[in-house]
């Protein structure tokens, strides 16, 4: 339920913002906006006032929003009176780069609101980052990353040509599988090696992806003990803060990584010893695991943490870099999916799959963040050349603007029956996969 409100609420501030720069743009264009809905009012509105020539309402079907403007073919597919000749207050009366800054507001304001949030967040709590140069013990790689020409202990230098100062599990991730970076330098037993990554590979992986696969790389960082979980058996066998794990059983853990809970599973319903260092002195410790061999340790990053803090105004440039970042690596995400070599588009998800990414407990940083991200995606994805989408209109106006000439109507509508029926069979196909997930 906790999931379910935050997606509904993150989902509602960034259909009325987004539809609120069609909105704006379409008011300051002279233009009459007949409809600005959250949600869908097919078949009927849940709440509705018309103030001015504006009728505001909240629709029954939770499936974003739209704003109706005059003299514009939309979701509705409204063609009534446009065989006429535009009156003064229609879109389809105003100049082309009019109606390209109109279809572009929603993107334009998405971005913008990424932009602020990040930035807000960067100046309220800081950045926290770890700085390559103090991963020293390298990193701990998946088999699919060993395919590519990684090995454990390797230390990651550049990729593209681009030195990497700060380790950034999402950024570099979607370089190697999403962005096509195939110059990866890696420093080995004290020698740079170059990778040059084999796209086929690439794809490979892509292709066998799943919520179960391990990370591509993990840093080596040392086990030590930042918290318990309450009511864990960590908390009741004791452990304490500041405690290194060393073993389990006869296990080596002086890393925490993915192959440490593969362990802990084979150990699930069992008494296990742990050996700890607290304080230069070593203890063994038995712990009754449960049958999930959760241990409930939170480990932690503290000695090779650093955190950046930014005034109010230098909070800008750091949100303005962290959404260029985050729309860069969802843009490669989406050619990814469109390239039928790599085989993305079967773990393309729908509602189910974007709710499940907020957490289970509310948490207003990871809420905020959240929706930042949702807003990026939302504004790419309304960018692409559909044309039902902002995309396809802008792109249509673009065209307007080049050739001198417009669209007839005979034509326009056309398109726009194609674009509906190519948004509604991968919404569909996107929601119809979160389904399959759910029985498998």
């Amino acid at each position: 339920m906790i999931q379910f409100l935050q997606f509904l609420l993150s989902l509602s501030i960034l259909v009325v913002l987004h539809e609120f720069g069609h909105y704006i743009t379409a008011r300051m264009f002279g233009c009459r906006v007949e409809k600005f809905y959250l949600f869908m009012d097919w078949p009927y509105a849940l709440f509705k006032k018309k103030i001015g020539d504006t009728e505001f309402g909240i629709g029954c079907a939770p499936l974003g929003g739209y704003v109706k403007i005059s003299g514009f073919v939309d979701e509705s597919m409204d063609d009534g009176g446009l065989e006429k000749e535009p009156e003064a207050w229609e879109l389809r009366g105003k100049p082309a780069w009019q109606r390209l800054i109109v279809m572009l507001g929603g993107i334009i304001v998405n971005v913008v609101l990424a932009w602020f949030i990040y930035s807000m967040i960067a100046f309220s709590v800081g950045q926290k980052y770890i700085p390559i140069e103090n991963l020293k013990d390298g990193f701990t790689f998946s088999e699919d990353a060993k395919r590519l020409g990684f090995e454990d202990g390797d230390q990651l230098v550049s990729m593209g040509g681009v030195v990497l100062k700060e380790f950034d599990p999402m950024m570099i991730m979607s370089g190697v599988l999403f962005e096509g970076e195939t110059e990866i330098v890696v420093l080995r037993s004290g020698q740079k090696i170059n990778l040059n990554i084999d796209k086929s590979i690439v794809n490979d992986i892509i292709k066998n992806l799943s919520q179960e696969s391990p990370p591509l790389m993990e840093p080596n960082i040392k086990w030590i003990v930042g918290g318990v979980v309450e009511s864990s058996v960590a908390e009741d066998a004791g452990l304490e803060v500041g405690d290194r794990i060393i073993f389990i059983n006869d296990f080596n853990t002086i890393y925490y990584n993915n192959n440490v809970r593969e362990y802990l599973l084979t150990q699930a319903g069992q008494n296990v010893v742990l050996t700890i260092d607290r304080l230069g002195k070593k203890y063994p410790v038995k712990v009754a695991l449960g049958d999930d061999g959760f241990l409930g340790v939170i480990p932690s990053a503290g000695d090779y943490e650093k955190i950046k803090t930014f005034s109010f105004l230098k909070s800008f440039s750091a949100g303005f870099k962290k959404t260029k970042e985050t729309i860069a690596m969802y843009w490669g995400q989406v050619k990814t999916i469109f390239n039928p070599a790599t085989g993305a588009y079967k773990h393309l998800g729908g509602m189910i799959t974007i709710g499940s990414m907020f957490p289970g407990e509310w948490n207003w940083l990871t809420f905020w963040s959240m929706t930042a991200f949702l807003s990026i995606i939302l504004a790419v994805m309304n960018l692409l050349p559909i044309p039902a989408l902002d995309g396809g209109h802008a792109l249509i106006a673009f065209g307007e603007m080049l050739t001198g000439k417009k669209l007839p109507i005979k034509v326009l509508m056309p398109l726009q029956i194609v674009g509906m029926v190519i948004l509604l069979m991968l919404v569909l196909y996107a929601n119809g996969m979160d389904i399959v997930r759910l029985f498998n």
